[in-house]
């Protein structure tokens, strides 16, 4: 039994906007397939996790029972498929560390969370407009925040058919809490020793303030530096945890075949249009003209345009001037689309106009904020007092960035929004304020956003327009050309079957090659493709290996043919994986930089910063305030080996030369700055303890993660 049925009664519906959004929040991760998704009988397992087999039978089970045999989209099915995973992880990795430390969520505690007077943080996000972050105007306490008492009085007005929704609340906050519960036991697993705790605080407070030099790596460029492949392989052998590769990706390379309509394509659409003319000048406006765009228009939709010269089709101006109301012109070609052109009528006037506007806004009015409490009366009056004094000499433009309640008029442009015609974004009322009053006008204008008091800044001159009906079509390649294409492609796959053939045909075609790197089997999205899955699956098809050459794929407006270029398995990444080995490369020559430049900087040893600096022609630099918590050198980055260094030394004492992470330095240690005593130990010690719970959480699910070697193959079914 729910919660919900132990403290509600039903008493009929309540309004449906806080119902949707708490369905979007919950269940768009969860209910989100294609008709007869649940047939099929791969045998195949989904996967495994801390050495439980997640069969199939197991898997599709659980969607069933979520789905309620719901037809699902393929978004929704993919969607799905997340939701049962991630539960299958809670239930193989977390749910066993709960029960061993016996880790509960009593329903008094989860009533309490989600329906006291102060709910839970956690329960904001299913009453709060997902764009803005505000909580629902219905459900705000007088403190502005979640009331307790609005969620109950909104469960208590919960339809029946709304229980099952709200269960699954329930259900995320119940996740929420025995989650947290765990987490704040590894916190509380933490403890920080006074000792250490001086220690880091002595760390982020003491400064140190000196004069260095350092000869940069970066000064001197890698081409001028020869490294061995044994050189790479040290550095490589000496650091593997720079190179772990948490799960497999693959990359590939592949060629497109546009399908685009050929000549004899366009040439018949053009017919078919010329044709279609005739019927739509012959069609009697009004409903005919309505019934004939909306059965023959590419979108089916009757949108009736109003256009002004250099709105025309290139080259058109004088045909659309001229021609006579019922006219038919064209067929365009525009773009991916040709459209012909039924003339309504010509009109006179202006095309747009400039106008400057302060609002005063009323609670209740559209996008008004939270510090809005005057009533719509109270904004009449004070918009009408300002046009009253606007009227009496005194500029608009001085008077908004102070008055106006519109954010965007404090950016700067005092009002101004530039000009605009009438088909722009902005309300009617707005755009007939400019529209129908003469330049140099102020006038005050109600609207959705409040009242606004405007100013006429400039108009257009008048210019004829012509209220137009088109009719568009898509010009897309006829079967034959898509046929003739394929074949084109099936031809190149075929002959070109082998990574060397495929390399060396586009080499010698000069055809451009387009990449898709280190791709995972879960993706759900690659750049520049769009038949996603389709080409993951092959990616990670057993038979297909480094090397091999796909059939032309259908991917939106295209053929392509893949090519898998490289596979990169979990764990560490091999020594002659390109990008390791550039790594290593890289530095494996710092490495034989800093020893350079050591034997340079001691060739030349002096006594003092200046005198060595001399010797080996370079600046002295001065730094002031590092600390060993933050070592960063101003002009030289982030150095904790010369922090280390300084922390050792004393005032007035210079340094050997040190190997640094950007170059190697020389330094001389000036003064230091010792913080003031330690006054509260206990609240220092906090701090430090925040700081390293924090990391717990993500350090622990990483930690389980990984202890539970999971195996996921979803992909190959979802």
């Amino acid at each position: 039994m729910t919660i919900l049925s132990r403290i509600r009664s039903r008493v009929g519906l309540l309004v449906g906007i806080i119902f949707l959004a708490l369905l979007a929040f919950v269940l768009t991760d969860l209910f989100n397939s294609q008709h007869g998704f649940f047939a099929g009988s791969s045998k195949d397992d989904i996967g495994e996790i801390s050495g439980h087999t997640i069969t199939y039978t197991e898997f599709m089970n659980r969607m069933k029972e979520v789905s309620k045999g719901k037809n699902l989209s393929e978004t929704e099915q993919s969607s799905l498929a997340e939701g049962i995973w991630q539960e299958m992880l809670d239930k193989y990795i977390y749910q066993p560390q709960y029960d061993a430390l016996g880790i509960q969520v009593g329903v008094d505690e989860l009533s309490s969370q989600m329906y006291s007077d102060h709910p839970s943080p956690y329960m904001n996000q299913f009453f709060q407009d997902r764009q803005s972050g505000q909580i629902y105007e219905q459900f705000r306490g007088p403190d502005g925040q979640l009331s307790g008492q609005a969620i109950r009085d909104y469960v208590n007005k919960m339809p029946a058919d709304g229980e099952e929704q709200w269960a699954l609340v329930e259900t995320d906050m119940l996740k929420f809490l025995i989650r947290e519960k765990y987490n704040n036991l590894l916190r509380k697993g933490f403890y920080v020793t006074s000792s250490e705790t001086r220690h880091q605080y002595a760390d982020a407070n003491t400064k140190y303030n000196f004069k260095y030099i350092v000869k940069k790596f970066a000064d001197v460029n890698d081409s001028t530096i020869k490294v061995s492949n044994d050189e790479m392989l040290a550095y490589y052998n000496a650091n593997p945890w720079k190179f772990k590769q948490s799960e497999e990706n693959r990359s590939m390379d592949f060629l497109a075949y546009d399908l685009y309509p050929s000549a004899d394509d366009i040439a018949k659409e053009r017919a078919d249009m010329d044709t279609l003319a005739i019927r739509f000048k012959a069609a009697k406006r009004g409903e005919e003209d309505s019934l004939m765009v909306l059965a023959q228009d590419e979108n089916g939709a009757y949108n009736l345009k109003s256009l002004h010269p250099g709105q025309f089709p290139v080259g058109s101006d004088s045909a659309f001037i001229k021609a006579a109301p019922g006219d038919v012109l064209g067929p365009f070609n525009e773009g991916e689309n040709i459209t012909i052109y039924k003339k309504i009528s010509d009109t006179t006037g202006i095309d747009s106009v400039k106008i400057r506007h302060l609002l005063v806004a009323y609670k209740g009015a559209e996008r008004a904020g939270p510090d809005i409490t005057r009533t719509k009366d109270k904004a009449k009056l004070r918009a009408d007092s300002i046009l009253r004094v606007v009227k009496g000499g005194k500029k608009l433009e001085d008077l908004v960035e102070t008055l106006t309640d519109d954010p965007g008029s404090k950016q700067g442009n005092k009002g101004d929004y530039g000009w605009f015609t009438y088909e722009s974004g902005f309300v009617k009322e707005f755009k007939d304020a400019g529209f129908n009053n003469p330049k140099g006008a102020v006038i005050v204008v109600e609207t959705s956003f409040g009242y606004h008091v405007i100013e006429v800044l400039d108009k257009s001159a008048s210019s004829t327009k012509v209220k137009v009906l088109p009719i568009s079509k898509k010009l897309v390649p006829s079967s034959t050309t898509v046929d003739g294409i394929f074949n084109t492609a099936s031809i190149f796959a075929s002959t070109n079957n082998t990574g060397e053939l495929f390399t060396k045909a586009v080499q010698k075609d000069n055809k451009q090659l387009l990449k898709a790197d280190k791709i995972t089997e879960a993706a759900k999205s690659i750049q520049g493709i769009t038949n996603v899955k389709d080409i993951v699956r092959w990616m990670y098809d057993e038979n297909t290996v480094v090397g091999t050459v796909s059939e032309p794929k259908r991917d939106g407006d295209r053929y392509i043919i893949c090519h898998l270029t490289n596979i990169l398995l979990k764990g560490t990444k091999p020594f002659d994986d390109p990008d390791v080995k550039s790594i290593c490369e890289v530095e494996a020559k710092k490495i034989k930089k800093a020893q350079m430049f050591s034997d340079e900087l001691l060739k030349d040893k002096a006594n003092s910063i200046d005198q060595w600096a001399a010797n080996a022609k370079l600046s002295v630099m001065s730094s002031a305030g590092l600390a060993l918590a933050q070592p960063y050198i101003q002009g030289a980055g982030l150095e904790g080996v010369v922090a280390g260094t300084l922390a050792s030394m004393k005032a007035g004492q210079l340094s050997s030369v040190i190997k640094g992470t950007n170059g190697v330095y020389v330094v001389m240690l000036e003064s230091i700055t010792t913080p003031e005593p330690l006054k509260d130990l206990e609240a220092e010690r906090n701090k430090t303890l925040v700081s390293a719970g924090g990391r717990a959480d993500a350090q622990a699910s990483e930690i389980l993660n990984d202890a539970a070697e999971i195996t996921d193959n979803r992909a190959k079914h979802f």
